[in-house]
């Protein structure tokens, strides 16, 4: 290495004299080596010869260039394979005799751009060498000066071997086949080499049809359209399809709970044999659809293992061999596929005696969101000589808009740490928990941010990759541009979607470490200031950006959102006065009220205008149903203050729990409750939660269970909690209501809570659980009062005249 880099240092000595210094370009990654060459320069003319296109790798290339100069200069351009003279040439060697010496294991991806006045040439060893030649020579081209291009020289080549993106199409946003190219074209340019849809159950499988049925998944020939587009972009497609853990989308389905952990589980059970043969089945699937030497088999965040169906596995060989029994098992199904095999490495670091035990040729994958000065989680996998790829995170699954103060840092920091410490590769994570809201056209800022850092990072400089990442994105050279991300993205702004969701009368919450307590006031008039006057600028810049103009779009929808959160915080600091009654001016609040309800509206459908423009119309409804809900929420309220009676919104029923807490009695009960019913059943309506497996019977009848539990997954909470039309189940006299409920988790007991309303000739019967309801361990007649206990998040009462459910907020 140290030869390598005198042998550089020499080449750059005379590289100097003949080229000049180093030349500061407005292209994103920054190459390594580029020099200018002042005594020289070449004039487009109005017809260009492109040769060399000696197969049709280089095609995709030559065509790239052939558009671009349509597009920028109306020039015409010939695509010859012919050996005459030409404007531009590509050259594909074996060899470029130069005297710079490019690392070995990454020629393939390097290449010579040389422009003078007799044309210009890319060399390469490679048809990706020679693409990535023409995507330099794309930008260089945008920032031509009455069709000349300066004199130059440069020689490029990467960081790191694998550079790339995983987006997540499991939770919301499934991105139409147009708009997974336009990613994928996106990534290229910036000479991404790697893209990884994140799947858990998104893609159609022949052998189980109901796995992501009416969710967007991908079929197979949407998966063969995008690999192919991939390839001709030089990206590889590596699907992550999960193979233990984030299974909760598939396992709360009625026929493939027998695959649990335990029902309701988010995780495989890995005593098995039959879960194998499932995976067995689903992986042939993949497979055979995605054509890549690589498979990624997820396996992060299995925290249910050993606490159901495998628990006298663990408990006989330990958890960490238990986990190493499972992911051998899926290692061996995909070598006999020929596939190698990827991992994520959270749980590796949580038994870290794994980590040696592993095969070597398994590549793990680091992910790390925080922000730091150094990654330390790098050091086992070095220590235990195994490929590994560091995995930053562009933020976008918290706040409405992605959070680039801590995802910036993030990004560069753990990839300087992967630099040091061997790591092949850096993938760049989005994520969508609970239902990805936020745009995902937000995330190719940060996508591209870490395009330049695992290309180049010594020439990483954020103020001028900001300028020139803007300038290239909206074709218009203005360093004004970079404000509107500077600003959605400060601090002061971010808005968390939790709070956006809460019920107006609830008290705001200040999410996790990142979110900075600002005081509602304050934060409504930073917006105040800062964002609302951006709105203007966006209508001048619609006039005048040459690229990307539906973006402007998006910003203008965040600056309205965040303008109405304003108005929110407003409303709700009015309305809790007066729920405390320090204020008693309800027309005010009522005014603010219906104006929330406007702007709602409003964003509403702009909200869904801007989904349906890039992903698949399933998932939405249940983005628009959290609209929905915050809408019922204020229609609620101002009926309350109309009729003089305001009401805390939280559910007036109970959480009941066996009596002895955090004991093996306590986590496998029944509860039970009597009462009486007099005259005709006109309505009845009851609605369980569960903490968190319940199953709920009424005069020996088997109604319906719950078995979900919270996890990252918006369709999983739907069935969290389940409102049920009870008439069929009653009768005039005496009624019992049994609950037979479970927790499996490892501290805390099975609990409830029960809301139910039966509406009779006679009155209205309200039961609510409580200190009234009896309960019983599992096998034990001896039944005891049940006591109450405090769950740690907010519930929202249901409306029973509506029909809308409670929620539990987050």
């Amino acid at each position: 290495m140290k030869l390598l880099r005198i042998f550089n240092i020499i080449f750059l000595f005379f590289f100097s004299i003949s080229f000049g210094q180093q030349m500061e370009l407005n292209v994103i990654p920054k190459p390594q080596i580029a020099k200018k060459n002042t005594a020289s320069s070449f004039q487009l003319q109005n017809t260009i010869i492109i040769n060399g296109i000696s197969n049709t790798e280089l095609m995709y290339s030559a065509n790239e260039i052939k558009e671009a100069l349509s597009n920028l200069f109306n020039i015409k351009t010939k695509i010859s394979s012919q050996a005459e003279f030409s404007d531009i040439r590509f050259i594909l060697t074996k060899n470029y005799h130069e005297t710079v010496k490019i690392p070995e294991k990454y020629l393939n991806e390097s290449y010579y751009l040389t422009i003078d006045k007799d044309g210009i040439v890319i060399k390469a060893t490679t048809a990706k060498g020679i693409y990535y030649g023409s995507m330099t020579l794309l930008q260089l081209l945008e920032h031509a000066n009455n069709k000349r291009l300066i004199g130059l020289k440069i020689v490029d080549w990467p960081d790191m071997k694998i550079r790339g993106i995983s987006d997540d199409i499991s939770r919301g946003q499934v991105s139409t086949l147009k708009n997974f190219k336009r990613i994928i074209k996106f990534i290229s340019r910036y000479k991404m080499n790697t893209y990884m849809p994140y799947m858990e159950d998104m893609f159609q499988f022949s052998s189980f049809p109901s796995i992501g049925k009416n969710r967007g998944a991908l079929s197979k020939n949407e998966v063969k359209e995008i690999v192919q587009y991939a390839n001709e972009h030089f990206v590889d497609v590596i699907p992550i399809f999960q193979t233990l853990g984030h299974y909760e989308n598939i396992l709360t389905q009625g026929k493939f709970v027998k695959y649990a952990e335990f029902p309701g589980a988010a995780s495989l059970n890995v005593s098995s044999e039959s879960t194998y043969k499932f995976l067995d089945k689903l992986l042939k699937e993949i497979f055979d659809a995605f054509p890549s030497e690589y498979f990624h088999m997820g396996a992060d965040e299995s925290y249910d293992v050993g606490l159901g169906e495998s628990k006298a596995l663990v408990d006989s060989i330990g958890i960490a061999e238990a986990h190493l029994k499972h992911y051998l098992r899926v290692y061996n199904i995909c070598k006999e596929h020929g596939k190698k095999v990827m991992m994520y490495g959270d749980i590796l670091l949580r038994y870290p005696e794994i980590i040696k035990k592993l095969p070597k040729d398994i590549t793990i994958v680091d992910w790390r969101y925080h922000p730091r000065f150094e990654y330390p989680s790098v050091y086992p996998f070095k220590e235990a000589d195994l490929n590994y790829i560091v995995s930053p995170s562009v933020w976008n699954f918290v706040n409405t808009f992605p959070n680039y103060v801590y995802a910036n840092t993030n990004i560069k920091d753990i990839t300087y740490s992967g630099l040091k410490n061997n790591a092949i590769g850096m993938i760049n994570s989005n994520w969508g928990d609970f239902g990805a809201e936020t745009l995902k056209e937000l995330v190719l800022y940060g996508y591209a941010w870490s395009a330049q850092c695992s290309w180049n990072f010594s020439g990483s400089d954020i103020k001028k990759f900001n300028t020139d990442y803007f300038n290239d994105f909206w074709g218009l050279e203005d360093p004004a541009l970079s404000k509107f991300y500077e600003k959605l993205s400060d601090v002061s702004a971010l808005v968390f979607w939790n709070n956006v969701w809460m019920h107006p009368l609830t008290k705001r919450k200040y999410q996790a470490w990142w979110d900075i307590k600002i005081a509602s006031a304050a934060k409504a008039d930073w917006i105040k200031q800062n964002l609302t006057p951006l709105k203007n600028q966006i209508i001048r810049y619609k006039k005048e950006v040459t690229k990307n103009k539906d973006h402007l779009d998006i910003l203008e929808f965040e600056i309205k959102f965040d303008e109405w959160y304003a108005l929110k915080l407003k409303t709700t600091e009015k309305l809790k006065y007066i729920l405390t009654n320090k204020d008693t001016d309800t027309l005010q609040s009522i005014n603010l009220i219906n104006e929330n309800i406007k702007r709602l509206l409003m964003l509403k459908k702009e909200h869904s205008t801007l989904w349906k423009r890039y992903y698949k119309k399933a998932n939405l409804l249940m983005v628009m149903d959290k609209y929905n809900r915050l809408i019922d929420y204020f229609e609620e309220t101002k009926q309350q203050l109309e009729n003089g009676k305001l009401e805390s919104p939280l559910i007036k029923s109970k959480w009941i729990y066996y009596p002895k807490p955090d004991s093996v009695e306590g986590k496998d009960v029944i509860f039970s409750k009597r009462f009486n019913i007099k005259g005709k059943i006109n309505s009845a309506k009851l609605q369980i939660i569960a903490d968190t497996y319940a199953k709920l019977n009424i005069n020996g009848k088997y109604v319906n269970t719950v078995l979900a539990k919270r996890t990252g997954s918006l369709l999983v909470e739907y069935k969290r909690i389940k409102m049920i039309n009870i008439s069929k189940f009653l009768k005039n006299g005496e009624n019992i209501i049994t609950v037979e409920a479970k927790n499996f988790s490892p501290n805390g007991n099975a609990g409830i809570n029960i809301d139910a309303q039966i509406i009779t000739s006679n009155n209205i019967l309200k039961i609510l659980s409580d200190e009234t309801w009896l309960v019983s361990s599992h096998g034990n007649n001896n039944k005891l009062p049940a006591v109450l206990g405090q769950y740690p998040y907010n519930i929202i009462a249901p409306n029973f005249k509506t029909g809308r459910t409670s929620w539990i907020e987050r």
